[in-house]
């Protein structure tokens, strides 16, 4: 259950911040961090899986931040992207 706290608690962070930025700048800027923190995720979920050896800094890394974290700053980042659509159209 704590991980259902921590998880939601980051996933908000980080709706936050996406709509702080996203009412500091334009959307677009939330949509193409969103966009490279998702790829970024990705691939840090990948190298974390690769093998139990850190070769490189990008595996070094991934180990550091596990998926938890990373995937609810993505999904909370998405959020708050949609929220910030939602009050710029309004």
């Amino acid at each position: 259950m704590k991980y259902l706290y921590l998880f939601g608690g980051i996933a908000l962070v980080a709706a936050v911040c996406a709509i702080a930025l996203g009412r500091a700048t334009r959307v677009w800027l939330v949509f193409w961090l969103g966009i490279l923190s998702t790829i970024l995720a990705i691939v840090g979920f990948v190298l974390n899986k690769s093998d139990s050896v850190d070769d490189t800094f990008a595996e070094q890394l991934a180990t550091f931040v596990p998926p938890l974290i990373s995937f609810s700053c993505v999904i909370g980042w998405w959020v708050g992207y949609v929220i910030i659509r939602f009050i710029r159209r309004r």
